[in-house]
């Protein structure tokens, strides 16, 4: 990953520059934007998943068509909503769901699951701390959701998506030890910013192009006014709405 490239130049620059400067009145500044680029580096690459800094996330599809998909569900109101226009238009989608909501509406899960799209892990907890979490509890928080989704469907999600977007070195190894694959996005609706649904629709379209896959949200209202014209104007560009798994040519589940 590219932490580890970061590191390695800034340790190396940090011996080089130590030697070669050592005895100037300069040492000191040297060292200090060394560290600042450590720093920045290892910042924005938390905070920006397209960067690929600590977990290599995919972002985009292989093939000419989009991805739609959800986060922060299964929610009582909005995704019964999302699913019917989904169903009526004969668009498949993906579902990044939260733990502790597929345990309290597992129906909703399997109707998800039944009507053809894919469920997929976006933690359990989705705690605003999570990012700070042990790789022991961040563990046991991923394979919790896991464990919520294959009780209500019989499935092990691969698919998960960090909360926020965030990762850092203990997502790398987590998701190396569940076998799962993280999945970023290159176009984000904002959706969760938007204050009606023309705004939304206006940042989608004049945004999206082929091999997007699309971050929206099925616990918000404005999602699901504006759900309809987005396929609607995929339709009329002849741009496909596929399932991720197609896009990205990897099964979105294990055997149990």
């Amino acid at each position: 990953m590219k932490h580890n490239i970061v590191t390695a130049i800034s340790a190396i620059a940090l011996v080089l520059c130590g030697f070669a400067f050592w005895e100037t009145g300069y040492v000191e500044i040297i060292l200090g934007l060394i560290v600042i680029f450590y720093l920045a580096s290892t910042t924005y690459g938390s905070f920006q998943i397209r960067a690929n800094y600590f977990v290599k996330s995919i972002h985009k599809g292989n093939k000419k068509s989009v991805a739609f998909t959800f986060d922060d569900g299964p929610d009582p109101e909005i995704t019964p909503r999302i699913l019917a226009v989904l169903k009526e238009k004969g668009v498949k989608a993906t579902f990044f769901v939260i733990g502790e909501k597929a345990e309290k509406y597992p129906d909703l899960l399997r109707q998800i699951d039944e009507e053809g799209h894919i469920v997929a892990n976006h933690s359990y907890s989705h705690n605003h701390l999570i990012g700070f979490f042990s790789k022991k509890r961040l563990n046991q928080d991923l394979t919790h959701c896991n464990e919520a989704i294959i009780a209500a469907l019989g499935k092990s999600p691969v698919f998960f998506r960090p909360p926020f977007g965030v990762t850092n070195p203990r997502y790398a190894n987590v998701l190396k030890g569940l076998k799962m694959q993280s999945i970023g996005w290159s176009l984000r609706s904002f959706d969760t910013r938007a204050k009606n649904k023309y705004q939304l629709i206006e940042k989608v379209i004049s945004n999206l192009k082929r091999r997007d896959i699309v971050l929206l949200h099925d616990n918000r209202a404005v999602t699901a006014d504006a759900l309809e014209d987005l396929i609607e104007h995929c339709f009329n560009k002849n741009i496909e709405i596929q399932p991720l798994s197609i896009i990205i040519n990897k099964e979105p589940y294990e055997t149990v």
